[in-house]
């Protein structure tokens, strides 16, 4: 087992597959939250009072963006992959087939696309939780709570980019959030009329 995770830790070096799915993660994780930001910011100014309808456009909206990932991305991917081996193959003038660097290349594919995928159904799953909640809660507190946690992705997404750039963690958490607000703005203006 040891073995087997350090060759899948070596297919990712390879690869560099680490660097494009923390850049997938953020920015779909990012594309789910304010999504379903959109999708709540809709529902509470068309007047919807059940939040089993919230709750199944948001698990609708989750589970369409993570299959819209995952195939669109290992599609995109394994064609770019494939590219640069038929490349390799030319220049070396040897099949890679059945090689260390093929497998990793298909791994890579795979890990991509998972990441792609599941990044921003779980952000914008975690935005409709509030809805859960209710009747416990009211639809307006639900409404807020998933603003508020909308919002505390978004920072959380800035502070994971500060690490990687070394940048300040707060002001980057803070840039996010306004992204956040911009968007709740401009949606709750065009829901509202």
């Amino acid at each position: 087992m040891r073995k087997r995770i350090e060759r899948l830790q070596g297919y990712m070096e390879v690869t560099k597959a680490h660097e494009i799915a923390r850049r997938l993660f953020v920015m779909n994780a990012f594309d789910g939250a304010l999504t379903i930001m959109g999708v709540v910011i809709g529902a509470h100014f068309s007047g919807v009072s059940n939040s089993h309808i919230v709750i199944t456009s948001g698990i609708g909206g989750s589970v369409a963006m993570g299959i819209s990932g995952i195939s669109g991305a290992y599609l995109a991917e394994r064609a770019e992959r494939k590219r640069d081996l038929k490349k390799l193959e030319m220049a070396m003038l040897h099949n890679l087939d059945d090689t260390h660097y093929a497998r990793a290349s298909d791994f890579a594919t795979f890990i991509i696309a998972l990441v792609d995928g599941i990044s921003p159904a779980l952000s914008a799953s975690i935005l409709i939780m509030p809805y859960f909640l209710v009747p416990q809660i009211s639809m307006d507190t639900a409404f807020y709570a998933s603003l508020g946690l909308g919002l505390a992705v978004l920072f959380s997404l800035g502070i994971f980019l500060a690490k990687i750039s070394d940048e300040r963690l707060i002001l980057s958490g803070v840039q996010m959030i306004m992204v956040g607000i911009v968007t709740i703005i401009i949606v709750s203006l065009l829901a509202a009329n």
